[in-house]
């Protein structure tokens, strides 16, 4: 596997929300690189997913699509390879 995959796309990621927030670079991530803020972030994440989608409504419960997304940013964010 490409060792630079993950990182590439951590820092395609981590630029495009900066960006897609408006700026926000609030909170720090693996190696000390600026990240969105979780309520930038969730904000985004809630004026991007419909909620009355089909998708939206297939989940275990209870559901918060949004924390989930958020939590797996978090994780993608503190990835250290």
């Amino acid at each position: 596997m490409n060792k630079t995959y993950p990182r590439g796309f951590i820092e395609d990621l981590r630029v495009a929300l900066i960006r897609a927030t408006g700026g926000c670079a609030l909170q720090e991530g693996a190696g000390g690189k600026p990240w969105p803020c979780g309520t930038c972030t969730c904000h985004l994440l809630g004026r991007i997913m419909d909620e009355s989608a089909r998708e939206y409504g297939e989940h275990n419960d209870p559901v918060d699509r949004i924390n989930e997304v958020w939590r797996a940013i978090l994780q993608i964010r503190d990835f250290k390879d």
